[in-house]
C-alpha cells in the first residue's frame, strides 16, 4: 500500500510546479500596494484556494476554498486521535472570517454517525463540535495552521505549504486569455468546488481542477459502521467527465504527535466517475472493490464555487433588444450621482440637482421611495453595497471641486448613517465589490481596496498614466475592470486580477466617453451614455457590451435619450440606468428618467 501512497503524493507534489499554458502577450504589471497604518502586507484573496500540507507529514492536509463572497470553507483530512475507533478523521470548517492575512474558523465540526451507501440517512449525521482553527498566511504559498481541539487532539500549530494549484486560480498570474486580454471561454468552465447529493447532506466531494488537465477528487463520507472515512483520487478530465481509475481509502495512523507518515495507508478502493451536465449539476458513478461499499449512480449538484474560477454555461438566451422606460425617479432629478444595487433593490445617491438625495428603487414593483438624506451633499461620488450597508465614498461637496470628502455608510438594519474614516477622498470614478472587498476608483486610476471586517484600506497603484476622470470601475468574471475616462476621453480598459494582484491590458471599448453608466451581470458587462468634451461636444447615445468569453465589445441597443453624468446597476439580469444630464458639458438638464435593458442572461 505504501507504493500507492507514494505514487499519489508524488503526483500531487508535481502539481505545485505545473504552469498553465496561456497567452502571455498582454502587458502585466505588479501594482505597488500601499498599506494604511496597522494593515498586514498580505490580504487573503481567492489565490489561497487549494490543498495544503506539511511535507514532514505527508498523508494529511487541509483543503481550503475561498468563495466568491470572500467567506471561506475548509476540510482537514487527517486521522483519529489515539484511542478512537475511526479508521480516519475529517474535520469540517465553515464560515471562515478574514482578518488581513488571517482566516478564523470559530467552529470546526467532526461529523459522525451515518453509514455509507444505501443505508445513509442524513438525520443520523452528528455534527459534533470539535474546536477552532486559524490559518495565518505569509503569502500565497505558505501558511501556519493553529488549532484548539478536544481531548486527544489538543492544541498546536503547524507550518504548511501549497500542494495544489487550482486551474485558473494561479498566484503567478497565468490565465487562459483572449488576444485582447479578456478571459477566454475555455478558462470559464471551472468545476472546482464542493458537490453533494441534495437528499444526502452530510457527505460529499471536493473537486480541484488542475492546470494540466487532471483533477483531484476528495470524498468525505462514512463507512458501514458510521465511522468517518475519506477517499482521494486523481483522474484525467475529458470534456465534461472525470475518470478516476482508483480511489484510495485513507487510514493507518493517528493525529498529532502520534502521526507516522510511514504508517499511512491508502488502500485501493475502486473506480469513480464524475460527469457534468452543466455548471451546477451532473452525476457520479462508483464501483468499489472493498466489501461494504458496493456501487451506485447518483445525481449531484454544486455546493460551492471558488472565487476567481467562474463556470459559465453556453447561453441560448438572447437579449430583449430594446430599452424599456420605467418610473421616473422622484424630483429633483440627478446627474453626476452614484447608483448601487443590493438584494434586488437599486439605490441612487447625491449628484447635481439633489446633492443629499438618497432614494431606493424596487424594480419588481416599479416603485421609488425616499430614504434619509445623505449626511453630506455630494456630486461625483461613488457608492457600493457591502455587508448590509450602503456606502458613499468621495466626490465633491456641492460642486466644490476635489476636496476632502469623508466616506459614510448607511446601515440598512438600523436606518442610520455612520462615518468610515478608513476610506480616503476620491473623485471622478466609481466603485465595485468583489470577493468581500470594495474597490473604489479615482481620477488618478488608482484603487482603494477596502476591507469592511477591519475597516482598513490598502492602495493599489494605477497600472499606467491613462486619464481616468469620469471612468467606471466594474467587477466582471471575478476581476476588476477600469473602463475609459476623459482628459481626453479614451477607450482604454485595464483589468486587475485579485488572484495574482496584477494588472493587464483589456479589450478597448468601441467609443471614447466619460461620465457614463456601466455594470455587469453574471455573463455580460454593459455600458451606455457619457459625453465627449474634447473637440466636438456631444453626449454619446451608443451602448456596448461584452459577453463572457468574448474578445471584443459589440454594439448594444442605443439608449433612448443621450445623457452624461448618469449611473446604473444590474438587478436580476436587467441593466437599470437612472437620470443624467441631457446637456453635454453642463450640470443642468437632468432628466430623472429611468430605463432598463434585459441582458438576456438565462
Amino acid at each position: 500500500m505504501r507504493g500507492s501512497r507514494m505514487y499519489l503524493v508524488a503526483a500531487l507534489l508535481a502539481v505545485a510546479g505545473v504552469g498553465l499554458a496561456c497567452d502571455l502577450r498582454h502587458p502585466v504589471a505588479q501594482p505597488r500596494l500601499k498599506l494604511a497604518a496597522g494593515a498586514s502586507d498580505y490580504w487573503i484573496g481567492p489565490g489561497v484556494s487549494g490543498s495544503w500540507f506539511d511535507p514532514a507529514r505527508s498523508g494529511e492536509g487541509i483543503i481550503l476554498q475561498v468563495l466568491p463572497d470572500g467567506r471561506a470553507f475548509a476540510i482537514w483530512f487527517t486521522f483519529p486521535a489515539t484511542g478512537e475507533t475511526d479508521p480516519a478523521a475529517w474535520l469540517l470548517a465553515t464560515d471562515g472570517v478574514r482578518d488581513g492575512n488571517t482566516l478564523r474558523f470559530a467552529e470546526v465540526l467532526q461529523p459522525r454517525g451515518a453509514r455509507f451507501g444505501e443505508a445513509f440517512d442524513p438525520d443520523d449525521v452528528d455534527y459534533a463540535r470539535w474546536g477552532g482553527l486559524v490559518l495565518r498566511f505569509e503569502h500565497c504559498g505558505a501558511m501556519t495552521a493553529s488549532w484548539e481541539g478536544p481531548a486527544g487532539y489538543g492544541s498546536g500549530s503547524r507550518a504548511m505549504q501549497r500542494l495544489s494549484v487550482v486551474d485558473q486560480i494561479d498566484c503567478g498570474g497565468q490565465r487562459l486569455l483572449n488576444e485582447s486580454g479578456s478571459r477566454a471561454a475555455e478558462g470559464l468552465r471551472s468545476r472546482s468546488g464542493a458537490w453533494f447529493v441534495s437528499d444526502r447532506p452530510g457527505e460529499g466531494w471536493l473537486v480541484e481542477d488542475l492546470a494540466d488537465g487532471q483533477s483531484l477528487v476528495y470524498w468525505f463520507s462514512f463507512d458501514g459502521e458510521g465511522r468517518q472515512a475519506w477517499l482521494v483520487g486523481q483522474g484525467q478530465r475529458a470534456g465534461s467527465r472525470i475518470e478516476v481509475e482508483q480511489m484510495l481509502l485513507g487510514g493507518g495512523t493517528r493525529f498529532g504527535d502520534d502521526f507516522d507518515p510511514d504508517a499511512v495507508s491508502l488502500t485501493p478502493w475502486g473506480s469513480f466517475t464524475l460527469e457534468y451536465d452543466h455548471c451546477e449539476g451532473g452525476r457520479v458513478r462508483y464501483a468499489s472493490t472493498l466489501p461494504g461499499f458496493g456501487s451506485a449512480e447518483r445525481p449531484i449538484q454544486r455546493l460551492t464555487r471558488l472565487g476567481g474560477a467562474p463556470c459559465i454555461d453556453p447561453s441560448t438566451a438572447s437579449p430583449a433588444g430594446a430599452w424599456q422606460e420605467r418610473r421616473t425617479s422622484p424630483l429633483p432629478a440627478q446627474s453626476e450621482h452614484a447608483v448601487t444595487a443590493n438584494e434586488g433593490l437599486l439605490y441612487a445617491l447625491g449628484g447635481f440637482g439633489a446633492p443629499r438625495a438618497f432614494r431606493r428603487y424596487d424594480p419588481s414593483g416599479d416603485v421609488w421611495s425616499v430614504l434619509p438624506d445623505l449626511p453630506a451633499g455630494r456630486d461625483h461620488l461613488s457608492a457600493f453595497a457591502l455587508d448590509g450597508a450602503i456606502y458613499m465614498a468621495g466626490g465633491a461637496p456641492l460642486g466644490g471641486g476635489n476636496q476632502d470628502t469623508p466616506a459614510f455608510r448607511y446601515r440598512l438594519a438600523t436606518g442610520s448613517w455612520e462615518p468610515v474614516p478608513a476610506l480616503a477622498s476620491s473623485f471622478g470614478s466609481h466603485s465595485t465589490v468583489l470577493g468581500g472587498y470594495a474597490y473604489v476608483g479615482d481620477a488618478s486610476g488608482r484603487l482603494q481596496q477596502f476591507d469592511p471586517m477591519g475597516d482598513r484600506v490598502r492602495i493599489i497603484d494605477a497600472p499606467d498614466f491613462t486619464p481616468r476622470d469620469h471612468s467606471q470601475v466594474v467587477a466582471f468574471l471575478d476581476e476588476i475592470w477600469v473602463i475609459a475616462g476623459r482628459s481626453p476621453e479614451n477607450t482604454a480598459v485595464r483589468i486587475y486580477d485579485p488572484v495574482s494582484e496584477r494588472w493587464r491590458v483589456g479589450p478597448p471599448i468601441r467609443h471614447p466617453r466619460g461620465g457614463f453608466a456601466a455594470a455587469a451581470g453574471d455573463r455580460t458587462l454593459v455600458l451606455t451614455g457619457g459625453e465627449v468634451i474634447g473637440g466636438a461636444l456631444y453626449n454619446e447615445p451608443r451602448s456596448e457590451w461584452i459577453r463572457a468569453g468574448e474578445a471584443s465589445w459589440s454594439s448594444a441597443p442605443e439608449y433612448p435619450v443621450a445623457v452624461h453624468g448618469t449611473a446604473g446597476a444590474v438587478v436580476d439580469g436587467r441593466f437599470i440606468v437612472v437620470s443624467g444630464s441631457t446637456r453635454p458639458g453642463e450640470i443642468a438638464g437632468a432628466s430623472g428618467r429611468t430605463f432598463a435593458l434585459d441582458l438576456g442572461e438565462d
